[in-house]
């Protein structure tokens, strides 16, 4: 049981260490993040200054590559080794040399550990690999000539095992039931399907749910990414459907690929999606890099004020959401409604457990009442003296006490926890909160002397 064996070796060996390591997993993150960014670079360069600088400027202030990059997760590692694997991959079918085959396969073993989602990368280099024969017209040649060349495929395939086979290795070196260096692999490959068949926690749009919704994706994509990039990104599809603007396969077939891929997995958040965000940052880019050229008579400076102002709006919209990036909806997304719209990792990821054990010191709290789902952490690990809910306490707050509600637990508690559901469908739903801590907690401060509770104590509390 991974979970078991991580919550022991974080939060009951490595106590005193627990946040120093998450600073180191953190920090591996953010490299990778970086890495995107640079990666975005090299491959804008040479393009005029408007289209590197709009690409920079674009990834810098993203918000779901913003608030991933700070988290110890696989989401940003994958997105850069998947954005790797296909530049690498577009290198060989360009010059066909050995070199950018193997690099293709040491870079997509990488993505797959990474997430498993990352061997969708597959079925891409193949019809990546048939557009460009089809393009060029060219004949299928084994091991020669520049054309299909099978001998590359078969090299890049042969490291891309390799390499899985090294990365599991000390699995089988010193775990006497992991049998071999492909059975793990293979148990994660089992896994990533299934969460297409099995059904898995979801909310949308004021609902929860054990089925996947084929909007979801679409729809939290929109709300949880800067009007200005939903915009050019918009404008970007509609040039490239008309042959306006130049767009390589490689640029526009990943991107609509993953995202056909993923439409049916489990609805967990738009996180899910990050993959496609480098290529969806390349399409905006260059937009941006035309709007710049563009001089109407009547406003020469007209395409430069807009690329700026579409920038400058990308950016501030950001800014304006820090440093709470999980929780980042668009700018017509009222902050009360954002509960209601999307659950989950856009908008609970734990992220605001330390920050409400800060505000209980800051205010003084004697009594909390706490009402908790999802999380990997306990409050109490921070140092918070909080007690479950009573029966009593459903039937309205009591004198003296402040009761601090997750967001989560409100949206998919009644769906997942049965017994949560009196919790859930309680007066804190009808009530105003006092306040609000980040955007997943509210609390409500009950004024009046505190009082024992000795009514039937509930199972309030539910933590991974």
């Amino acid at each position: 049981n991974d979970q078991l064996r991580a919550h022991h070796f974080f939060f009951e060996l490595n106590k005193n260490n627990f946040e120093k390591m998450l600073w180191c997993g953190r920090f591996l993150t953010l490299f990778f993040g970086l890495g995107i960014g640079w990666l975005l670079f090299i491959k804008t360069q040479d393009s005029q200054p408007a289209v590197w600088i709009s690409a920079l400027v674009l990834w810098a202030f993203e918000p779901t590559i913003l608030a991933f990059s700070g988290i110890s997760g696989s989401d940003i590692p994958s997105t850069f080794f998947f954005f790797a694997a296909i530049l690498a991959f577009q290198k060989h079918l360009e010059i066909k040399r050995l070199s950018w085959a193997l690099a293709t396969g040491i870079l997509t073993s990488m993505a797959a550990f990474s997430k498993f989602s990352s061997l969708f990368l597959l079925p891409i280099f193949i019809i990546l690999e048939i557009l460009n024969v089809l393009r060029f017209k060219k004949k299928f040649r084994i091991f020669s000539g520049n054309s299909w060349n099978l001998k590359n495929w078969i090299a890049g395939t042969a490291v891309f095992i390799f390499f899985i086979f090294i990365l599991y290795l000390p699995g089988t070196l010193f775990d006497k039931n992991h049998s071999n260096p492909f059975a793990y692999f293979q148990m994660n490959l089992k896994v990533l399907l299934s969460y297409v068949s099995v059904p898995g926690q979801n909310y949308f749009l004021g609902y929860g749910s054990r089925e996947s919704h084929w909007l979801y994706f679409p729809v939290a994509f929109a709300l949880k990414t800067t009007v200005p990039f939903f915009i050019i990104l918009v404008t970007a599809i509609k040039l490239g459907l008309q042959k306006k603007i130049p767009l390589a396969p490689w640029q526009w077939l990943p991107p609509l690929l993953f995202f056909f891929f993923i439409i049916n997995v489990q609805n967990m958040g738009v996180r899910y999606l990050l993959p496609a965000y480098p290529f969806l940052i390349l399409l905006c880019a260059l937009v941006l890099g035309q709007l710049w050229k563009w001089k109407p008579r009547w406003g020469p400076r007209t395409g430069k004020m807009m690329v700026v102002g579409l920038l400058l709006w990308h950016s501030v919209s950001v800014l304006s959401n820090y440093p709470d990036m999980i929780g980042y909806f668009n700018d017509f997304i009222p902050e009360s409604k954002k509960v209601y719209y999307l659950g989950d990792s856009n908008l609970d990821f734990g992220q605001d457990v330390k920050k409400l054990v800060v505000a209980a010191r800051q205010k003084g709290w004697r009594g909390i009442k706490l009402a908790q789902m999802g999380g990997p952490i306990d409050p109490s690990f921070y140092g918070l003296d909080w007690k479950p809910w009573t029966q009593k306490d459903l039937a309205g707050p009591q004198p003296g006490w402040v009761y601090a509600v997750n967001m989560t637990m409100l949206q998919l508690g009644p769906l997942f926890q049965p017994d949560l559901t009196p919790i859930a469908q309680s007066w804190v739903i009808d009530l105003p909160p006092t306040g609000r801590v980040g955007n997943s907690w509210i609390y409500f401060e009950v004024p009046g002397e505190l009082q024992p509770d000795s009514s039937p104590a509930l199972s309030s509390v539910r933590i991974f």
